[in-house]
């Protein structure tokens, strides 16, 4: 697996579909999956809840993401990040990939995925936290000068 952006979410926002994605809103979502899930970045469109976690303190669908700004933090550079977002006193097993997805979109394509996240290794929580914390230069960050 990797971290990357969904392409076909890009292309609806910028081809006559104009997918009206709001990056600073406040109903995007995080949800969680096991290392069985295997993201297609050049397909994949919408949430699946296919290898989506279950366990106590954590919901299907996900958790909003709040603090979702866009900046730019450099000459040409788009930075778009988040606040750090926590599943309290849960009991999950074998968390390893986050998909990020735009909740209150319902067309021309529902819940369009916007990013994903591979965490590397599984993570596990026993009736404790497990906390999301967003990398100092953001969920991601695009260079338009390279």
């Amino acid at each position: 697996m990797a971290s990357g952006l969904y392409v076909v979410t890009y292309r609806d926002v910028l081809d006559d579909s104009q997918l009206a994605l709001n990056l600073d809103d406040e109903t995007h979502k995080f949800a969680l999956y096991t290392s069985a899930r295997t993201p297609n970045y050049n397909a994949d469109a919408s949430y699946s809840s296919t290898n989506e976690i279950s366990g106590t303190g954590y919901t299907a669908g996900g958790k909003v993401v709040t603090g979702t700004a866009l900046s730019l933090p450099g000459a040409g550079v788009l930075k778009y990040s988040s606040d750090a977002v926590s599943w309290p006193a849960s009991t999950l097993t074998g968390v390893r990939q986050v998909d990020m997805y735009a909740d209150a979109i319902t067309t021309p394509t529902a819940d369009p995925l916007i990013v994903g996240i591979d965490l590397v290794t599984d993570y596990n929580t026993a009736n404790g936290t497990l906390l999301l914390t967003p990398h100092a230069n953001g969920l991601f960050t695009i260079d338009f000068t390279p």
